[in-house]
C-alpha cells in the first residue's frame, strides 16, 4: 500500500486516524487509544479544539502549572505557566518568593511599535519613485479605512509609512516600510490585511510587489524589567562573593555567543511558559527575541547586571509583541483563565509580566549555575476562529464561510455578517403542514451531502421519523431522565434557541443508521405516516418518554420536533 495520500483533508477523523495507523503506526497495536484517550469528553470542547489546525487527530497536553508570589510594580501576582521541562516552575516560584520581600520587580514598558514590510522591485529613477510615494502616501492610508476603523476607535492604526531604498543589498529592492500600534491585540492578520490593501493600492506596471508581511522583528516593541537590593540582602554564607560571581557570569554571556544562547534559553523557559499559557504566538516572540540579541552583529546576552556602590542590580530588556484579545487568547478556555488570573491584564501590562519571567528564571539559572550547579517549551482558518469565538453553529458557518468565498475577511466584517444572520427570525419548520413539507422534501436528493455532520438526506428523512416514532409510542425511549433535569431542559423547548450542532439523544449512534427502505420516497411516506400517527397517538396517550428531555406530553412533543426538523432542515440548507 502507497504511503502517500490525496485528499487527505477531506478525510473524518476517524478515516485519517484509520489510515496512519495502516500506513505508519502498524507496529503500534495501542496507538488508535492512545489517541482517543487525548480526546476531550466534551465534544463541544474537542471541536474547538479541532478547529484550531488543519488535520486535527488528538490533542496533545503539556503540562499547565502556576508560579505565586510575583511582586511586579507593587502589585502581586500569579504565573500561569505551559511548559514541559522539569524545575521551570520551581525556580520561577522561589525567585518570586525570593524577590517579593526585596522590593519585587520593577518593570516599565519602552514602546510599543510594531513593523509590516512591502517588499518591491523597481528598475526606474529613484526620484521618480520619491515623488510617486510622496504624492500617493495618503492613498495608501486611505486604502486601508475598513481594516483600520476598529483598530483605531482603541487607539491604535497606523503610524507611519516610509520608503526605503535598498538597492545596496539587491538591485532595484526597495520597501514600504509601515509602523502600527495594535494596543491589546498581537495584530498579525491586521497589519497584514493593512499591508496587502497598500501593496495594491501602490503598484503600478513599473513597481512589481514581491510580498507584504509584518516583521516578527520588534526592537521598538520593548519592555524592561529589573530587580535590585543591597549586596547584604542578597542573603547567603557570602552575599559579597556570589555578587561578584554573578556578575561575571553576565558578563560572559554578554560576550561569548556559544554560552549567550544557552543564557537566553534559560531566559526563554520563562517568558515562553507564559506566552504558551496565555496562547500568545511562541514562534513570533523566540524569532523576535533571537533577533535582537544579534542586533550588534554579535549574538549577545539579553540580561545584563552592575554592582555599584554596595548595590546589586539585574535588569533585561525584551522585544515582545503580544495580544489580550483576539486570536487564541479570546478563544481557548485555558487562555481565557490565564488571563483572568493574571487580573485581565492589558498587553503592555503582560509584557511586564512575561519580562519578569524571564528575568526571574534567569536569575535563578545563574544563582545555580554560580552556586550549586545547574544539574538539580491562514486566512481561513482565522476567519474560522473568529467564528468560533462569535459562537457560530455549523450552518452560521457555512453559510458565512460561502459569504466571504470572495470578499475579504476582516474581524469586523464577519462580526457584521454574522449579526445579520443571527438577527433574521428563525423559519421554524411546520411539521403537521404535510403540503408544505411535501413541498420542501421535493428539493433534496436521498445522496445530499450535509453542511455539517455525516448523514446524507435519506438518512436525515428516516432519522425524523424515528423519532417521530419514539413520540408516538413505537419505539421506547427507556432512558431515565431525573425529575430536575427533565423540569430544566424541557424550559428550553419553551424558547425560541435552536438545538445546536452535536445535539443527540443518548440511544442513538453516533455513526449514521442505514437507510431502511429502498427508495426515497418510500422514506418521505414513512415521515408523513408517523406524523399522522403521532397526532392520532396522543388523542388518547398522555406522554411518552424523551431520552433527552424526559416525558413529554403533546405540546411539548410538538415543540421539540419543530426544533428537530427545523435543525435538520438546516443541516440540508432546505430553510
Amino acid at each position: 500500500m502507497s504511503k502517500k495520500i490525496s485528499g487527505f483533508s477531506k478525510f473524518t477523523k476517524a478515516e485519517k486516524i484509520n489510515w496512519l495507523a495502516e500506513n505508519y503506526l502498524q507496529e503500534n497495536s495501542n496507538a488508535k487509544s492512545i489517541l482517543a484517550q487525548y480526546w476531550n469528553e466534551e465534544q463541544h470542547l474537542q471541536q474547538l479544539h479541532d478547529d484550531f489546525i488543519e488535520n486535527t487527530i488528538t490533542n496533545f497536553y503539556l503540562p499547565f502549572g502556576v508560579a505565586p508570589n510575583f511582586v511586579i510594580n507593587n502589585k502581586t501576582y500569579v504565573l500561569p505557566m505551559v511548559i514541559e521541562e522539569s524545575s521551570v516552575v520551581a525556580a520561577a516560584s522561589l525567585v518570586g518568593k525570593f524577590w517579593s520581600t526585596r522590593g519585587g520587580f520593577k518593570t516599565e514598558v519602552i514602546s510599543t511599535t510594531k513593523i509590516g514590510q512591502i517588499h518591491f522591485m523597481y528598475a526606474g529613477k529613484k526620484a521618480d519613485l520619491e515623488t510617486y510615494f510622496n504624492k500617493n502616501k495618503t492613498e495608501l492610508f486611505a486604502a486601508t479605512a475598513s481594516i483600520t476603523k476598529n483598530m483605531e476607535k482603541r487607539g491604535g492604526g497606523i503610524l507611519d509609512i516610509e520608503l526605503k531604498d535598498k538597492t545596496d543589498k539587491i538591485p532595484n529592492y526597495y520597501q514600504l516600510h509601515v509602523t502600527f500600534e495594535t494596543k491589546d491585540s498581537m495584530g498579525a492578520n491586521f497589519i497584514n490585511s493593512c499591508l496587502e490593501a497598500m501593496a495594491n493600492a501602490f503598484k503600478n506596471e513599473e513597481i512589481e510587489v514581491v510580498m507584504s508581511i509584518l516583521s516578527n522583528y520588534v526592537p521598538e516593541c520593548l519592555v524592561r524589567a529589573e530587580v535590585s537590593c543591597k549586596i547584604e540582602d542578597l542573603g547567603g554564607e557570602n552575599p559579597q562573593k556570589f555578587a561578584e560571581k554573578f556578575y561575571q557570569a553576565v558578563q560572559i554571556a554578554e560576550v561569548e555567543p556559544y554560552r549567550a544562547v544557552t543564557h537566553n534559553k534559560g531566559i526563554m523557559n520563562g517568558v515562553d511558559a507564559v506566552v504558551l499559557a496565555t496562547a500568545n504566538d511562541f514562534r513570533a516572540v523566540e524569532a523576535g527575541v533571537h533577533a535582537y540579541a544579534a542586533r550588534s552583529g554579535e549574538y549577545t546576552s539579553l540580561s545584563h547586571c552592575s554592582i555599584e556602590n554596595g548595590i546589586f542590580k539585574f535588569w533585561i530588556e525584551l522585544p515582545l509583541a503580544l495580544g489580550t484579545v483576539g486570536g487564541l487568547t479570546a478563544l481557548h478556555p485555558m487562555a481565557k483563565l490565564s488571563l483572568e488570573m493574571l487580573q485581565k491584564p492589558s498587553a503592555r501590562e503582560l509584557m511586564q509580566i512575561m519580562a519578569a519571567a524571564g528575568l526571574a528564571q534567569n536569575f535563578a539559572a545563574l544563582r545555580a549555575l554560580t552556586t550549586k550547579g545547574i544539574q538539580h517549551g491562514h486566512m481561513k482558518m482565522h476567519l474560522q476562529n473568529i467564528l468560533n469565538q462569535l459562537g457560530a453553529n455549523d450552518a452560521e458557518k457555512a453559510a458565512i464561510e460561502k459569504y466571504f468565498d470572495t470578499k475579504t475577511i476582516s474581524h469586523s466584517a464577519v462580526e457584521t455578517k454574522f449579526a445579520a444572520l443571527r438577527a433574521s427570525k428563525v423559519h421554524w419548520v411546520n411539521f403537521l403542514n404535510f403540503d408544505e413539507l411535501k413541498h420542501t422534501l421535493s428539493a433534496l436528493k436521498a445522496d445530499a451531502k450535509p453542511l455539517f455532520g455525516k448523514m446524507n438526506g435519506q438518512q436525515m428523512v428516516e432519522h425524523l421519523a424515528f423519532l417521530m416514532k419514539v413520540s408516538n409510542g413505537k419505539v421506547h425511549a427507556d432512558f431515565f431522565v431525573e425529575d430536575e433535569k427533565s423540569a430544566r431542559r424541557k424550559a428550553f423547548l419553551d424558547t425560541e434557541g435552536e438545538l445546536q450542532v452535536g445535539f443527540k439523544a443518548p440511544m442513538l449512534s453516533e455513526e449514521p443508521i442505514p437507510v431502511k427502505f429502498a427508495s426515497f420516497e418510500e422514506s418521505i411516506n414513512d415521515l408523513i405516516l408517523q406524523i399522522e400517527d403521532f397526532t392520532e397517538h396522543f388523542k388518547t396517550a398522555k406522554i411518552e418518554n424523551h431520552p433527552f428531555f424526559g416525558e413529554l406530553d403533546y405540546e411539548y412533543w410538538q415543540k421539540f420536533h419543530v426544533k428537530h426538523f427545523t435543525h435538520h432542515f438546516k443541516q440540508f440548507g432546505l430553510v
